[in-house]
């Protein structure tokens, strides 16, 4: 799943609709609930991670749209959307756990075998270093260490799984096709027109040429 695919509902809160939002934490709290999981084979442990970048997308989301607070607060424009405030702390709640238990098995793992090493959220600490842009991201994906696989990759960097990605490119490019076979017509259009003007261009022809060139690009 991810932002613009899979899940239902209809609201979109941080770029994610109200099913994938609750799939991503039962998820998650799966995981907290039974760490174990991660040392089983297969593609849990990498699920996982990818599970806690997309908390990171939705945090960031969030953030950016409420002004939220590094303490999981909202700020006093968003002071009336209590909802999204109580969403908010949940979700940093889950993804704080979460990305603990996937620290701990992350170490136990050979390098090659690793998967995202998820940074922490910015300024969270006595020796962080704030940063007082109002836009910087609650998290910054950039300091992502990130997996080796270019399929969890796509999580970090475009904040959805690989199918949806594909998805999205493929709309991207039937739009982009669309736009360009509209833009030719058009100007196919104006090239006939001006075909036709080209015609008038000597002032020499007679009243019955020129009537005889109108009448065809009345018709056209």
């Amino acid at each position: 799943t991810g932002g613009g695919g899979g899940g239902g509902g209809n609201s979109n809160i941080g770029g994610f609709t109200d099913g994938q939002i609750r799939n991503l934490l039962v998820g998650c709290e799966t995981i907290i609930q039974h760490p174990l999981l991660l040392h089983c084979p297969g593609p849990i442990y990498h699920m996982a991670s990818n599970a806690a970048i997309l908390l990171c997308h939705l945090l960031n989301g969030i953030h950016a749209k409420c002004g939220a607070a590094g303490k999981g607060g909202i700020s006093p424009s968003c002071s009336n959307n209590k909802v999204e405030g109580i969403l908010f702390d949940e979700v940093l709640d889950t993804f704080m756990a979460t990305r603990k238990a996937l620290n701990i098995h992350r170490k136990s793992l050979p390098v090659k075998l690793r998967c995202h090493g998820i940074p922490r959220p910015s300024g969270v600490g006595p020796f962080k270093k704030v940063n007082n842009n109002p836009e910087a991201p609650f998290i910054d994906l950039g300091d992502t260490l990130m997996c080796l696989c270019r399929g969890c990759q796509n999580f970090v960097l475009m904040g959805c799984s690989p199918c949806v990605a594909a998805e999205r490119s493929m709309k991207a490019a039937a739009a982009h096709a669309t736009r360009d076979r509209q833009q030719s017509e058009e100007k196919s259009g104006y090239d006939e027109f001006d075909r036709e003007l080209g015609e008038v261009d000597d002032l020499s022809l007679d009243d019955d040429a020129l009537l005889d060139v109108l009448s065809r690009i009345v018709q056209n």
